[in-house]
């Protein structure tokens, strides 16, 4: 089982969308509405996300994604374990 740092993809997240260091990220961070992420820029995050992390999303999966949140409990699905540290 693989394990992800909660920062590390907090860092991916904020890379692939330019998102201001200022800008807190935290699991309950909805991608449009508190990061001002627009939707193809969403896409690039997601494809980040599943680069860096060795794993597919379905494109019903995609589309109910609306939070940092939905990606760790999707990522969790998929035996991404999150680690501690």
């Amino acid at each position: 089982m693989n394990e992800i740092r909660r920062e590390e993809l907090y860092a991916v997240i904020r890379q692939a969308a330019k998102i201001p260091a200022h800008v807190l990220i935290n699991d309950s961070s909805r991608f449009v509405q508190d990061l001002g992420v627009d939707s193809l820029d969403l896409v690039g995050v997601l494809l980040s996300i599943q680069d860096n992390y060795n794993f597919e999303l379905t494109d019903d999966e995609i589309g109910a994604i609306a939070s940092v949140g939905d990606v760790l409990n999707l990522m969790a699905q998929r035996g991404l374990k999150l680690s501690a540290a």
